[in-house]
């Protein structure tokens, strides 16, 4: 029976992917289980963790789901932007203090809309975060506090 469910999601799966097919520039169907889904949230600097997570989780649906659904949120959107603000927060502040350095570029070439000049991304955010540092509980705030206000004012 179990195997029968098995083979039964695989191929529900593999029509899903088939219905939704991308063009040429699709994410690559092994791309998708290291790139997106739990998988990438749990181990995103580890493809082998990522890919064994996401097929023993659920059998890899929510890394095809956020791939068709939210292709923002696999590797190189949101999940990689909140990854560098919390392990740099302490550099970043620095940059965004001093208005430039290569964490802060790093930063907007990773969250920047493709509209928008880098400059123009750092200008916003250092006018936000301007106002984060200026609050009352700033400087009780944990580093992980801290940066995930400043991913709020990104996103």
């Amino acid at each position: 029976m179990f195997t029968k469910t098995i083979k039964l999601s695989l191929a529900a799966i593999t029509a899903l992917m088939l219905s939704t097919a991308q063009d040429s520039q699709a994410r690559e169907f092994a791309d998708i289980y290291t790139e997106c889904g739990l998988g990438a949230m749990i181990a995103p600097k580890n493809e082998a963790v990522a890919a064994v997570t996401n097929v023993t989780w659920d059998l890899g649906t929510t890394a095809i789901s956020s791939n068709i659904s939210s292709e923002d949120t696999c590797k190189g959107g949101q999940a990689k932007v909140a990854s560098f603000i919390n392990d740099s927060y302490e550099n970043i502040e620095k940059d965004l203090a001093s208005g430039n350095g290569e964490y802060l570029n790093t930063l907007a070439s990773l969250a920047k809309k493709d509209t928008q000049s880098n400059e123009e991304f750092i200008s916003t955010l250092r006018a936000n975060f301007s106002s984060i540092v200026a609050s009352n509980d700033y400087s009780e705030m944990t580093t992980y506090q801290k940066s995930q206000k400043l991913y709020n004012t990104i996103y």
